[in-house]
């Protein structure tokens, strides 16, 4: 006996044929989840959020922890305040890049300023809106599920050579109402260090005084 084709067996087969097809084609293409960045950071002025910071140092083997508040005011100024005891700032003007660290005894500590040219912030460079994403990177999307990520996950590699970092990952929400909102930066040096920012309670827009800028060591701190 002929094994007769029904209409809804049909229907089955097309279902089944062109189902992955549509699912594909629905899936953002890194193209357009990095201009969803892009487009997002530039109607945003100002950004503040806090930060977790995780380090890890391939040659020890060993991960340092710490937490503060991200400060942004877009274009090229970008402040980051460590907490919990530690008082150690890192801000750029958008010119020079100043660090500054407490003694651990209370004293005043020492501070370093260099030109910004390269480093930490010129990896957030995006995010400060001295970067863009479709001109300085070339970028890629990573399976998110295999870095335990529940959205997407954009990697950018520098266009030019970077002397401080070899690549970048960003992970942004898989909700289009929030994609272009990034809530984690993974740094990679060219000596496999990782260097991770994890965001939250991030407020744009908030008016920030330009003072909050401008360096101003304690009294006494030593300049190295």
């Amino acid at each position: 006996m002929r094994t007769m084709t029904t209409p809804a067996s049909l229907l089955t087969v097309a279902l089944a044929l062109f189902a992955p097809v549509a699912e594909a084609q629905s899936a953002p293409t890194a193209t357009q989840i990095a201009a969803e960045i892009q487009g997002f950071y530039d109607q945003t002025t100002t950004v503040r959020t806090t930060f977790y910071q995780s380090h890890y140092d391939r040659l020890y083997r060993r991960t340092t922890r710490s937490r503060g508040v991200l400060t942004i005011a877009r274009p090229g100024k970008m402040r980051f305040d460590y907490l919990a005891g530690n008082g150690k700032v890192v801000m750029t003007d958008g010119e020079v890049l100043s660090v500054y660290e407490p003694d651990g005894d209370g004293g005043p500590g020492q501070y370093a300023q260099t030109a910004l040219e390269d480093g930490l912030p010129s990896a957030l460079g995006f995010l400060a809106g001295t970067a863009r994403l479709d001109r300085d990177f070339s970028f890629r999307l990573r399976d998110a599920s295999a870095l335990h990520w529940d959205g997407y996950v954009l990697e950018l590699r520098p266009r030019r050579p970077e002397p401080g970092y070899r690549r970048v990952l960003l992970y942004v929400d898989d909700d289009p109402a929030t994609r272009g909102v990034v809530r984690r930066v993974l740094v990679q040096d060219h000596e496999g260090n990782l260097n991770r920012f994890d965001f939250s309670r991030m407020r744009f827009g908030e008016a920030v005084p330009s003072s909050q800028f401008v360096f101003a060591p304690p009294t006494g701190a030593r300049r190295i």
